[in-house]
């Protein structure tokens, strides 16, 4: 019998499955983050406590849009709001209210975390014959953490 390989191992493509690996994505979201933030230092001027948080959250949608157009979930599109701001935001942090920052990592957050509930269910259908969701105790501080988010974003002034 093959040995079933891990989650993780399943997600970067190292166990043979019909989807596309998110290894490229993942690679094109840290590509973007490293190559974009001396960019900001140095060509923008751009100090670096201020474009990293942004640009992070930019490079992230970014990898999340990568996997979207690549898997054919067209519905991860909607990182294209949180990449514009991010970029926005680290070339030009007077330019829009932190709140914007805020929903943009609330949208990226949640599309992140139906991504890997998404894989997640795939993975256990192909190597458990079952579908089952993530564990509750992911979901859950998945959940605490985005109503926190939201809760801070609506009382920023």
């Amino acid at each position: 019998m093959p040995e079933r390989p891990s989650f993780s191992r399943f997600l970067v493509g190292a166990a043979p499955s019909g989807r596309p690996s998110f290894l490229h994505a993942y690679a094109a979201m840290w590509l973007h983050l490293l190559a974009g933030v001396p960019v900001l230092v140095f060509a923008v001027e751009a100090p670096l406590l201020q474009a990293l948080p942004p640009m992070a959250i930019s490079s992230l949608s970014l990898g999340i849009l990568l996997y979207g157009l690549g898997s054919r979930q067209y519905g991860l599109l909607v990182n294209l709001v949180p990449y514009a701001v991010g970029l926005r935001l680290a070339i030009d942090p007077a330019s829009l209210d932190y709140a914007f920052l805020i929903a943009a990592v609330i949208i990226t957050l949640v599309s992140a975390c139906l991504l890997v509930s998404w894989e997640y269910r795939r993975y256990t259908r192909e190597h458990d014959g079952g579908e089952r969701g993530m564990p509750l105790g992911v979901t859950l501080a998945s959940a605490a953490a985005i109503l926190l988010l939201l809760i801070y974003g609506l009382q920023l002034p």
